[in-house]
């Protein structure tokens, strides 16, 4: 997860043999090294795909696995590539985003696609979601439009025809989607609504097919074949206790092949075939060493699965799981009852009730803390309800809902298949379900469900968390006390942020921390947005694009940024001007930050415009340099400089040859008349106007700034081709360095005193092998 780069396969030969070597005397050596040899080759199959890197389109044969997103005119697909040189075991996969698509497609089907391929790689920020290593994890080596495709074959599987069959028949119910997603595993009919319910309540986990799914099948198969069995066809032999066991496997394959064999899904069938097999042979074998052994068969046919949050969080809940159980023995206290009888049944049972109470309990509070945890690092949060929810939903699940929709799914099938009418089969399935929606509403309107967490607070839960675990293991005192050290990063972090939010007014007079700013370009592809840090509040200067009514930008990149690093108070949102690559998230943030000031020229409620004018910021001064009339267009540009007595920043939105003239004259005239140190253009460092096209950055302004650093805001491979290249140049002539936001994604730019320190999201903040840059249709070098 952490290393910057995988082993290059010329190393390999070498790495083989030193595995070899050392199996017999360091055994752990010897394993770790030969993952490192099978992770390398793995992820050079995947990404081995030699297509060219300049091609304009390719021609592919693939099979539809998934529907991802479906709108008026255009739908978005996984398919899995089918060639004769691809191995089976990797599974290269592509997204394809289809306009126009034909009314026929639906998972199962082959088509040979015509496509324009493009690179997996997004925008990368501190907070944001991480789609790049997320598809990565799915196998998915590469994105493509598709611009023609031919159907192959449109036989599709019994569980396609399946899902096909049911979605008009739970339609009429209003908990379709939920129902549909717990026959079948099929969650593309779940709405962001519903998606945000599941996360803010903790109860997504009950609608993946799992461990608790499968094993509430294999449980209830197996009680009922050993009831049948053993009244019809009583034995003395092992027989019907294999047949049971058969059954009860059967029958969690079954359920495992309508939920698609998900990831989730494989590796609890994979623990629960192991504890199966174990019993079938009379093995005795731990709940650890099964819980190993489904680890092991996981990673060995799939070892980028270690990408995926669904990973952790399943395995961090079977650990949860054992480790609790094996503090219980629900035998022991009832071997202390040795009178024999009605009352001493009764007791027994009082106690058994009594254990398994305890037991689910304490299952519950450290599921939520340790989970709560690991939802945290992935998504920036932790559900503060999901001990409660989870309380009521599991039992309801594991004992209602679930035999209710598979045995109403059991009479679909068989309905189906002798030509009967099927109206109707799933009332009560629907009626089981109307309390779990009702649930998922009411959570809905609790404003603190869902707690939004800073990288800071989430170091210190993981602290705290490791050190609660290590203080309740340890007997003696003195280690205790010692151990409970690991608390105070929490306890501090959560003190400060409470002072913080009671003096606020303390932010212009604080002396902590008072010489020490930063400035965040953040990754919004080919557009701007620019976070001004100091003492933990914040000024935003433009907010990236908006497209249609569910994709924003200031959404995806700029919110989660500003709550990853704490920063709660934004006092100023400056737009330069009204093109959607800067102006597009300005609703969004201007209703999550309702008492910071807008700059700009383009509303009548702005509180500020963008005349030339100057005014201090706590310790920082903000300099409105232009334009001095207002202006449509790139022209129009607020042009702002941002400053303390050392260094500066200056951000010139997409301003043309005119403007940049403009402001060099008037720099010019302004250092003739000795007022050098006002509006003075020169700065440290330099956001590229227009994101570095050649319409602008001319010579001129680039000496009369001068910077030590510029940063072209541009997205990465983007159409229009910029930064240019000539104007790479122009810089380079100047011996000026240069950064591109698309290629390093975030980038930050720290100013203490005299000090400039330049931290990139791909080089400082995750310099990670799965972080770089991908072109697709080349071959990767894992190096």
């Amino acid at each position: 997860m952490f290393w910057p780069s995988l082993v290059n396969l010329y190393i390999l030969p070498f790495l083989i043999v030193v595995v070899i070597t050392a199996c017999r005397r360091f055994p752990f050596v010897a394993g770790g090294l030969l993952a490192i040899c099978w992770i390398s080759v793995f992820y050079s199959l995947l990404m081995g795909w030699n297509t060219g890197e300049r091609v304009a389109t390719l021609d592919i044969e693939g099979e539809i696995i998934s529907l991802v997103q479906s709108n008026s005119d255009r739908i978005s697909v996984d398919i899995t590539l089918i060639d004769s040189i691809s191995p089976h075991i990797v599974h290269r996969k592509l997204r394809l985003y289809w306009q126009q698509p034909p009314p026929e497609v639906s998972p199962g089907q082959r088509w040979l696609f015509s496509i324009k391929p493009k690179p997996i790689t997004s925008i990368l920020n501190q907070g944001g979601f991480n789609q790049q290593k997320h598809l990565l994890a799915k196998h998915i080596i590469g994105k493509g439009s598709v611009k023609d495709a031919k159907l192959l074959t449109k036989n599709l599987s019994y569980r396609e025809n399946l899902i096909a069959r049911l979605k008009p028949e739970l339609a009429v119910y209003p908990s379709h989607a939920l129902l549909l997603a717990l026959l079948t595993g099929d969650k593309s009919l779940i709405t962001n609504k519903e998606w945000q319910q599941l996360r803010s309540t903790g109860a997504g986990h009950l609608f993946a097919i799992s461990g608790l799914h499968l094993s509430v099948v294999s449980l209830w198969l197996l009680l009922i074949s050993q009831r049948v069995l053993y009244r019809l066809f009583p034995i003395s032999s092992r027989r019907n206790w294999l047949l049971c066991l058969a059954f009860s496997a059967s029958g969690a394959l079954f359920y495992g092949y309508l939920a698609g064999f998900s990831v989730s899904t494989q590796r609890a069938l994979i623990m629960l075939l192991a504890y199966i097999c174990f019993s079938a042979f009379s093995r005795h074998s731990s709940s650890w060493e099964r819980l190993l052994y489904a680890l092991f068969i996981i990673l060995l046919f799939d070892p980028v699965s270690i990408l995926s949050a669904s990973f952790w969080l399943s395995f961090g809940a079977l650990s949860i799981i054992l480790l609790t159980v094996s503090r219980y023995d629900s035998r022991k206290p009832i071997t202390k009852i040795s009178k024999i009888g009605s009352t001493g049944m009764i007791k027994r049972s009082v106690i058994r009730l009594k254990t398994a109470i305890l037991v689910f309990w304490s299952l519950q509070w450290r599921l939520t803390i340790a989970l709560g945890v690991i939802q945290a690092i992935f998504f920036q949060g932790m559900s503060l309800i999901s001990l409660f929810i989870n309380i009521i939903l599991v039992p309801w699940f594991s004992l209602v809902l679930i035999p209710i929709c598979l045995l109403s799914l059991l009479i679909f099938m068989l309905l189906s298949q002798l030509g009967m009418s099927v109206s109707g089969v799933f009332v009560l399935a629907a009626w089981a379900m109307e309390p779990v929606v009702a649930l998922l509403n009411f959570s809905e309107n609790l404003g603190f469900a869902w707690l939004i967490l800073s990288d800071e607070l989430i170091a210190g839960l993981i602290l705290a968390s490791l050190g609660c675990y290590l203080m309740f293991n340890f007997k003696h005192k003195y280690w205790r006390l010692l151990l409970s050290v690991m608390l105070l990063p929490l306890i501090l972090s959560v003190v400060a942020n409470y002072a913080r939010s009671l003096d606020k007014a303390s932010f212009a007079r604080s002396a902590l921390d008072n010489k020490r700013w930063q400035v965040h370009l953040l990754d919004v592809g080919q557009g701007l947005s620019v976070v001004i840090e100091h003492n933990r509040r914040g000024v935003i200067y433009d907010t990236g694009a908006r497209y249609g009514e569910h994709f924003s930008y200031a959404q995806r990149a700029l919110e989660p940024f500003l709550l990853s690093q704490g920063i709660i108070d934004i006092d100023y949102i400056i737009i330069s001007h009204s093109d959607n690559d800067h102006a597009g998230g300005v609703g969004l943030i201007s209703k999550a930050y309702p008492k910071a000031l807008l700059v700009s020229d383009l509303w009548s409620f702005s509180q500020i415009d963008c005349r030339p004018k100057q005014f201090s910021w706590g310790k920082l001064k903000i300099e409105l340099l232009a334009p001095k009339v207002a202006l449509a267009g790139n022209n129009g540009s607020c042009v702002v400089k941002v400053s303390d007595d050392f260094s500066s920043v200056l951000l010139t939105g997409d301003i043309e040859k005119q403007a940049e003239r403009a402001l060099v004259n008037m720099n010019a005239q302004q250092q003739a008349e000795g007022y050098s140190q006002s509006r003075n253009l020169a700065s440290r460092l330099l956001v590229a106007p227009h994101h570095g096209s050649d319409t602008s950055s001319t010579t001129a302004f680039i000496e009369a700034v001068s910077p030590e650093l510029v940063v072209f805001p541009a997205g990465f491979r983007n159409r229009y081709g910029f930064p240019k290249k000539e104007v790479v140049e122009r810089y380079q002539l100047q011996r000026i360095p240069s950064i591109t936001v698309g290629q390093q994604g975030q980038v930050s730019v720290l100013f203490h005193q005299q000090t400039m320190k330049v931290r990139t999201y791909r080089s400082d903040f995750a310099p990670f092998w799965y972080n770089q840059v991908f072109r697709f249709g080349q071959i990767q070098n894992p190096e």
